[in-house]
């Protein structure tokens, strides 16, 4: 349960960021570059889509990253033994 909350507020950090980001490219004239529909529709939903990319990205990268360590310690625990 705790790694789940931990795994939620990490998501919505990047959400808010990504969030943060479209809402100040939009603000500063990109929303001429969607002519039809509501600005701050448009910017959640951008924002969403991107948050689940850096998300699972980001996921992955940290997934290696504990992977790699992992043989580390292990490649140090045999170096130890021999």
């Amino acid at each position: 349960m705790k790694n789940k909350l931990k795994l939620l507020f990490r998501w919505a950090l990047t959400f808010l960021l990504c969030l943060a980001v479209i809402y100040a490219f939009v603000f500063f004239g990109g929303w001429q570059l969607f002519q039809s529909g509501d600005p701050l529709l448009m910017e959640v939903g951008a924002a969403l889509v991107l948050s689940i990319f850096v998300f699972v990205a980001n996921e992955a990268v940290t997934g290696l990253t504990q992977r790699i360590k992992a043989l580390e310690e292990r490649m140090a625990e045999l170096e130890k033994k021999t």
